[in-house]
């Protein structure tokens, strides 16, 4: 009776290790198809300029896009995105999302996102430190909502929406590049070589 229960227990052990492996191996092939699923933009913006960034930047306080620095080379089929520090913008265009790589106010890159998804109301406050200020800092933020509730709202700036940006390294085969904007994530993928 005892070996007939370590026999039902090996058992039981050996499945659950064949599934762990065989959704490992799901999971790498999901990440292969994705990429070879998704297509290159089959667009380019006028002299690399985003026709949206004028509004975005007379709309908001400062920049309200996040600053991303790649430090190793990202393959997304045809396109090679060096090392450097490019300004990540979501934008959509035909029904489909993309996230600009901009340079120097120039759109460098234009990367499709494979999939699209809602924050978590509480992680920026989980994730994002809010920083301390001081009593001047206080001080003036305090004087410059004053002014604005007395003058119309049309003439205040919004501040930008929150930002964070996660990469994920899949098997030392893949990237997975996971902006957080405002209220959404855009998901990209890239060959690491």
């Amino acid at each position: 009776m005892k070996n007939l229960k370590n026999i039902f227990i090996l058992i039981i052990f050996a499945c659950a290790i064949l599934c762990t492996l065989s959704s490992y191996a799901n999971e790498k092939d999901t990440y292969e198809e994705i990429y070879n699923k998704l297509e290159p933009a089959n667009f380019e913006y006028m002299f690399g300029i985003d026709p949206y960034q004028a509004e975005d930047y007379t709309k908001y306080m400062y920049s309200p896009y996040p600053l991303f620095r790649v430090g190793v080379p990202f393959i997304f089929k045809d396109i090679k995105i060096q090392p450097g520090y490019y300004i990540l913008t979501p934008r959509k265009k035909d029904g489909k999302n993309f996230v600009l790589f901009k340079e120097n106010g120039r759109v460098k890159y234009l990367i499709p996102v494979y999939e699209t998804d809602i924050v978590a109301p509480m992680f920026y406050d989980q994730y994002i430190p809010e920083r301390k200020r001081g009593f001047w800092e206080k001080l003036g933020n305090g004087l410059s909502n004053t002014i604005g509730r007395i003058f119309p709202k049309k003439t205040q700036r919004m501040p930008a929406p929150k930002a964070y940006i996660e990469v994920n390294d899949i098997e030392r085969e893949f990237y997975q590049v996971i902006l957080y904007y405002g209220e959404q994530k855009y998901y990209m993928i890239f060959k690491q070589r």
